[in-house]
């Protein structure tokens, strides 16, 4: 019904919002964890220390981006009207109308259920990729 540009509605901000979304997550893991490596003067962290840094920065992108996808959201479930202007228009300006209709916090719809799905499964990738490349490089298939 609304065409093939209706598959790209909302790629913009998607693709902003997993660049962001990374970005903090891996930056945040990787500060973390040489922090940690300097204060415990240790060379590899406990599985349930790279456990808890895998969810606690992964928690962190969401609380980052959630704008971000707040606007996607809204965007993707706009219906594209031939000759009808759609309520949003670009990410600033969604992003400008929800503050003024509803407030900032708006902007953060939707964090908890985000949060409780993301944060296990961050926290199991970083303790899992650490075990593995710690085994990977004890066996010699990795430099240290």
């Amino acid at each position: 019904e609304e065409g093939l540009g209706a598959l790209y509605k909302g790629i913009v901000p998607t693709m902003m919002r997993q660049g962001c979304n990374q970005a903090v997550n891996f930056t945040a893991y990787n500060t973390f964890k040489r922090e940690l490596l300097v204060r415990q003067n240790k060379v590899e962290l406990p599985h349930y220390q790279s456990l808890i840094l895998g969810g606690v920065s992964g928690g962190l992108g969401p609380m980052v981006n959630n704008p971000l996808d707040v606007v996607k959201t809204r965007m993707q479930k706009q219906i594209i009207k031939p000759g009808k202007k759609t309520k949003y228009t670009g990410i600033f300006q969604a992003i400008g109308l929800i503050v003024k209709e509803e407030g900032y916090l708006a902007l953060w719809k939707g964090i908890t259920p985000r949060l409780m799905r993301i944060m296990p499964g961050q926290a199991i990738t970083f303790m899992t990729y650490e075990a593995v490349s710690s085994s990977l490089t004890q066996r010699g298939y990795f430099l240290h």
